[in-house]
C-alpha cells in the first residue's frame, strides 16, 4: 500500500466527539456510578441477609411461643370441654331420673358412665393445668356432686318419693354445677387470654416481618429500576461504541477497516473502487488551522456522500483528506461516468466558513473488481496507484488503473530504496553548469547540479529529486551537495582570479528544516570557503509559505556573507510587497520562459518584464535554459545580466569543469577578437560583391 493511507493529501485530523451519544456515558457509568452501584448492590445483599436473619429469628420466636402454648392449651381446652360435657350429662341424667323419664337401671348405667367420664376428664384437666386453687375447687365441687348421689337415690327410692328432698338435692346440684362452670370459665378465660396474647405477639412479629419484606421489596425495586437505567445507558453506550468501532468520529462515515471488510464480502459481479483525496488540503490546514480543516472535511464528506448515493455509491473515509467510494458499477458503464462527473462537479463548489472561501477539487483513482484485484489488498493497492497518477498529473481528474501504473509505482519504490543508500554507496556526484556574464562574456561561475548513477545507469533528476523531497532524504542529500560544492569552489578559487561563484539549489524541505541554518554554518566552517562566492537558490513558493519566518532566515544567511537568489522566478505566486523585503540579490528567470524565446514570441514580454522588475529593485537577473545565440543576443539587448544554458556550456563533471576554467583565457581572447573577425568577413563579402 502506498503512502496515501498515511495521510498524504492532508493533515490527519484529531478525533472529534461522537455526534449522537458521547462515549462519556460509558465513562460516567464506569467512574461516577461505579462505587454507588457497588454500594447499592452490597446494601441490597446486606438487607437480604439481615431480613433472612430477622425472619429466621422471628419464626423461631413464634415457634417457641406458639408450639408449647398450643401443645398445652389445646389439651386444656379439650379437657375442660370434656369435663363440662360429662358434668352436663351427669346433671341431665339426674334430672331425667327425677322426672321419671328413665328407669333406675338406665339411670344407674348413665350415672356410672358419666361419673367415669368426669373422673377421666378431671384427671386430664389436672394434668394439663397442674395443681392450683381452681383445680382444687373443681375437685371439691366434683366430690360434692358425687356425694349427693346416695341421698338422691334414697329420696327417689322412698314411696312415695321425697319430693322436697329431691328438690333440695337438685338445687344443690345445680348450684354446684353453676359454681363448677364458673371455675371452668375462669380456666377457659385464662387459656384464651394466653392464646390471645400469644396471637397478638405473633401478629406483631408477622406484621414486622411483612413490613421488612415490603421495605426490602421497595429497595429491590429501586435497585432494579436503577440497574435498568444503568444497563440501558450502558447498552446505548455500547451501541455507540460499536458504531464508532466501524465509523469515523469526525465525518460519521464508515472508516478504512469497515471498507476493507466490505471489500472482502463483495459478490462476484462488477464493482468499481474509487479512491479520492482533496487537492491542496494541507495548504488549507496550514493557512486556516485544524478546526477549519475539520469543518471542511465534514462538509466535503457530506458532499461526496450526497453525490454518490443516487448512483448506489458507498462512501468511506480512510484517513486525513482521503476518501473511498464503492460503486456497484463497471467502469465501462455510462452510469459510472455520470457518477464521477457529478461527484467532481459537486466538489468544485467553493467551501465557505468563518468568512473564508476555499475552492477545492478531488483527485480520483479507480480500480475494477474483480479485473484489477479480487482481494482487498490488491484492489486497494491498484486504486491507490491510479490515485497517485491523478495527483502527479495535476489533480482534479480521474485516473483508471493499468498495469503500467504498478510497474511505475514499483520503480519509484525501488528508486526510493536505492536513494536511501546512495550516499553511503558513493553513487551521488555533482556536475557543474557554467554561468556567463553577458556584459563581458566572461565565466561567472557554476551551478552545482546533483546526479545519481544507480546500478551503473544514470537516473534523471526529475525522477529522483521528487522522491528525495517526499521521503525527507533531501535534507541529508542537500547538506552533502552544499558541502561538496563549497569544497570544490574553495579548491577552484585557490588558483583563479577573479574568484568564481557557486550556485547551489536549496530544496523547500531543506529550507524549512529546523537544522538548516546550523547545517549551513557547519559546512562553511568545515570547507573554509569564502561565503561571498556561495549563492543559495531558493524557490519563491517556499519563501511565500511563511514569509515572515523566511525573511528572518534569509537575513541570517545574508549576515553570514552568502549570496541569495530566487530560483524559477515567474512560476510561483510571489507578492511584490514581500519581494522587496526579501534580502536577495538575484532573480533567476525560469527556463520555461527562455527555452522557446524568440523575437515576436509571447515569452518576450514576460522576460523583459522580469528583467525590468529585477533592475528596478536593484537585483541582478540571470536567465537559465539559454540554448541559442539568438536567445543570448536578445537577452543581451534587453540588458539581462547573466545567462546559463547549453549555448554557453553543458553541465560538466568536476574534471571537465576544471578544464573549462583553464580554457577561459582563450575563450575571452576569442570573444574580444570576434567583432573584428565579423567586420573582416563583412568587408570581404562587400569586396566580392563589388
Amino acid at each position: 500500500m502506498s503512502s496515501t493511507f498515511a495521510g498524504r493529501g492532508g493533515v490527519l485530523s484529531p478525533p472529534a466527539a461522537p455526534r449522537v451519544l458521547p462515549a462519556a456515558f460509558a465513562r460516567l457509568a464506569r467512574r461516577r456510578y461505579r462505587w454507588p452501584i457497588y454500594a447499592l448492590l452490597l446494601a441490597v445483599i446486606g438487607c437480604g441477609i439481615a431480613l433472612s436473619m430477622v425472619m429466621e429469628r422471628t419464626t423461631g420466636d413464634i415457634r417457641r411461643s406458639t408450639v408449647p402454648l398450643l401443645e398445652r392449651k389445646i389439651p386444656q381446652m379439650r379437657a375442660l370441654a370434656e369435663f363440662e360435657d360429662a358434668v352436663q350429662r351427669y346433671q341431665l341424667a339426674l334430672n331425667k331420673y327425677y322426672a321419671e323419664s328413665i328407669g333406675r337401671e338406665r339411670f344407674a348405667e348413665l350415672e356410672h358412665a358419666t361419673r367415669g367420664e368426669m373422673a377421666d376428664s378431671l384427671t386430664r384437666l389436672e394434668a394439663s393445668y397442674g395443681p392450683g386453687d381452681d383445680i382444687d375447687q373443681i375437685h371439691v365441687l366434683h366430690r360434692h356432686m358425687i356425694g349427693m348421689l346416695p341421698q338422691f337415690a334414697t329420696y327417689m327410692a322412698a314411696a312415695p318419693p321425697n319430693l322436697a328432698g329431691l328438690r333440695s338435692v337438685l338445687a344443690n346440684l345445680n348450684r354446684d354445677v353453676t359454681d363448677l362452670r364458673r371455675r371452668m370459665e375462669d380456666l377457659q378465660a385464662m387459656s384464651q387470654t394466653s392464646i390471645a396474647e400469644n396471637s397478638a405477639l405473633t401478629e406483631r412479629n408477622v406484621v414486622g416481618i411483612t413490613r421488612l419484606v415490603h421495605l426490602f421489596n421497595l429497595l429491590a425495586l429501586l435497585t432494579a429500576l436503577f440497574m435498568i437505567y444503568h444497563i440501558r445507558v450502558r447498552f446505548r453506550s455500547e451501541d455507540e461504541l460499536a458504531h464508532q468501532a466501524g465509523h469515523d468520529p469526525l465525518t460519521g462515515l464508515a472508516h478504512r477497516r469497515s471498507f476493507e471488510r466490505r471489500l472482502a464480502r463483495l459478490p462476484n459481479h462488477p464493482h468499481t473502487v474509487v479512491l479520492g483525496t482533496l487537492d491542496r488540503f494541507s495548504g488549507v490546514v496550514s493557512g486556516f488551522g485544524h478546526a477549519f480543516g475539520d469543518q471542511m472535511l465534514k462538509s466535503m464528506a457530506l458532499r461526496i456522500e450526497r453525490a454518490a448515493q443516487p448512483h448506489g455509491g458507498e462512501v468511506f473515509r480512510l484517513d486525513g483528506a482521503n476518501f473511498a467510494v464503492l460503486y456497484r458499477l463497471a467502469q465501462a458503464d455510462p452510469a459510472f461516468g455520470a457518477a464521477i462527473a457529478g461527484l467532481q462537479e459537486r466538489m468544485r463548489t467553493p467551501f465557505s466558513c468563518e468568512n473564508h472561501e476555499v475552492f477545492s477539487s478531488l483527485s480520483l483513482g479507480a480500480a475494477s473488481f474483480p479485473q484489477d484485484g479480487a482481494r482487498p489488498a490488491a484492489l486497494l493497492r491498484n486504486a491507490d496507484a491510479a490515485l497517485q497518477a491523478a495527483r502527479r498529473a495535476g489533480g482534479d481528474r480521474l485516473s483508471a488503473y493499468s498495469q503500467e501504473l504498478n510497474a511505475e509505482a514499483e520503480k519509484r519504490l525501488e528508486l526510493e530504496t536505492g536513494l536511501r543508500h546512495a550516499l553511503a554507496r558513493g553513487e551521488l556526484e555533482l556536475h557543474y553548469q557554467p554561468q556567463q556574464t553577458l556584459a563581458s562574456g566572461a565565466l561567472l561561475g557554476f551551478e552545482a547540479l546533483l546526479r545519481w548513477r544507480h546500478k551503473g545507469a544514470p537516473v534523471a533528476p526529475a525522477d529522483f529529486i521528487p522522491l528525495a523531497e517526499e521521503s525527507g532524504l533531501i535534507v541529508a542529500i542537500g547538506e552533502w551537495v552544499l558541502e561538496q560544492a563549497c569544497r570544490q569552489l574553495a579548491a577552484w578559487n585557490a588558483g583563479v582570479t577573479p574568484p568564481l561563484s557557486m550556485a547551489v539549489n536549496i530544496s523547500p524541505r531543506q529550507f524549512s528544516h529546523p537544522d538548516f541554518f546550523a547545517g549551513v554554518e557547519r559546512v562553511l566552517a568545515a570547507t573554509g570557503v569564502d561565503p561571498r562566492w556561495v549563492e543559495l537558490e531558493i524557490t519563491e513558493g517556499v519563501m511565500m509559505e511563511n514569509a515572515e519566518t523566511a525573511i528572518a532566515l534569509l537575513g541570517r544567511l545574508r549576515r553570514l556573507g552568502l549570496q541569495l537568489a530566487i530560483d524559477d522566478f515567474g512560476t510561483g505566486y510571489s507578492s511584490l510587497a514581500y519581494l522587496k523585503r526579501f534580502p536577495i540579490h538575484k532573480l533567476k528567470i525560469d527556463q520555461s520562459f527562455v527555452r522557446q524565446l524568440e523575437a515576436g514570441s509571447e515569452d518576450v514580454a514576460i522576460v523583459q518584464a522580469v528583467i525590468s522588475l529585477g533592475h528596478t529593485l536593484g537585483l541582478t537577473v540571470i536567465a537559465e535554459g539559454v540554448e541559442t545565440d539568438e536567445q543570448r543576443a536578445l537577452l543581451r539587448a534587453w540588458c539581462c545580466d547573466q545567462i546559463q544554458g547549453y549555448c554557453y556550456g553543458r553541465p560538466l563533471a568536476a574534471g571537465a569543469a576544471r578544464a573549462f576554467i583553464a580554457a577561459e583565457p582563450e575563450r575571452s581572447a576569442a570573444a574580444k577578437l570576434a567583432p573584428y573577425r565579423k567586420l573582416r568577413r563583412s568587408r570581404g563579402s562587400g569586396d566580392a560583391a563589388a
